[in-house]
């Protein structure tokens, strides 16, 4: 009798994304991923590989699930300025039923540099967020002169803040990289909308 799947795969990836996201990838064991998702070992190495292969698909899982989906919302239900706004509020705020910090950056801080793999998918979604950047500026009006320049200093401040942030939420240099952003998207940063319920 053929091997049937007993278990959402989006649920296991989801609980294995939530520990390496917590722990980081070298601090999450097998055991730990055993424990999260509920799923013996035989089965994780069936269905999903060895534990490089797990933290592959949960990254992947993490970009689809937090990057497209709070971009598409973002830039569906604001305008253009606000959405970018919103972004950064939403992570100045922080998520309470979140770990601290962005997967992708605390990715690209530990794992990138080790693994071209893993740098080539922290690559391609900085990438997709710095093109959400452009296409806000883009639909502007009006739009900034400079816009993939600005939408490159725009990645480059919240990746700042994305460590910062993870790092002490009350620091002192958060309001002015958020007045920053304020100016660089010609509003005043205080301005920016509540962001969409996630």
């Amino acid at each position: 009798m053929p091997w049937e799947k007993s278990y959402d795969e989006k649920e296991v990836l989801d609980a294995a994304m939530r520990a390496f996201w917590t722990y980081g990838y070298e601090g999450t064991s097998m055991a730990d991923l055993v424990a999260v998702t509920g799923l013996n070992r035989g089965s994780l190495y069936a269905g999903f590989g060895n534990k490089r292969d797990l933290f592959l698909r949960a990254l992947g899982h993490y970009d689809a699930t937090y990057r497209t989906g709070h971009l598409e919302r973002l830039a569906r239900e604001q305008r253009p300025r606000d959405a970018i706004l919103a972004l950064f509020d939403l992570v100045e705020r922080g998520d309470p039923d979140v770990p601290n910090g962005c997967l992708m950056v605390n990715t690209a801080l530990d794992r990138a540099p080790h693994d071209p793999e893993i740098a080539a998918a922290v690559a391609d979604s900085m990438a997709h967020v710095e093109a959400f950047f452009a296409d806000c500026l883009a639909r502007s009006t009006p739009p900034p002169p400079d816009t993939a320049e600005t939408a490159q200093v725009l990645q480059g401040l919240l990746i700042a803040l994305l460590v910062l942030t993870r790092a002490n939420r009350d620091s002192p240099a958060i309001p002015s990289l958020i007045a920053q952003v304020g100016r660089l998207v010609g509003q005043e940063a205080t301005s920016a909308p509540t962001s969409p319920s996630t």
